[in-house]
């Protein structure tokens, strides 16, 4: 198995595990989806954005990552403006298959570009 395969599948393994822990985060309790503007912001971000990117990662896998990592550096910079905090490592964790993603598209693009050259 080739490098950018075994990273694609890890990438969509832990982006379906980061999606359904998500979605019962978000939708799982019994208290109702009521937020500030503010933390609509923040909420279409993250988990929102996330998961939108992990899910268009399946098929266009630099779109998809860069949506992902793109939502998690927006929802840093807009949680530090919004608290002065920055998001502790499980944010990271749920966003990490994009940085996959981008990693297997990369070696995918370089891979398709030598044999293009060599032929």
């Amino acid at each position: 198995m080739r490098l950018e395969s075994l990273l694609r599948w890890t990438a969509r393994i832990w982006g379906i595990a980061s999606t359904l822990l998500l979605l019962a985060f978000s939708f799982g309790g019994r208290e109702p989806l009521r937020f500030t503007p503010g933390e609509a912001v923040g909420f279409l971000l993250f988990p929102v954005g996330v998961v939108a990117g992990l899910a268009v990662a399946w098929w266009r896998e630099w779109v998809g990552g860069i949506i992902t990592v793109t939502s998690l550096a927006l929802f840093g910079a807009y949680l530090f403006l919004w608290s002065g905090q920055w998001p502790n490592i499980y944010f990271f964790m749920f966003a990490a298959p994009g940085i996959l993603h981008i990693a297997s598209a990369w070696l995918a693009s370089r891979h398709s570009n030598k044999r293009a050259d060599s032929e």
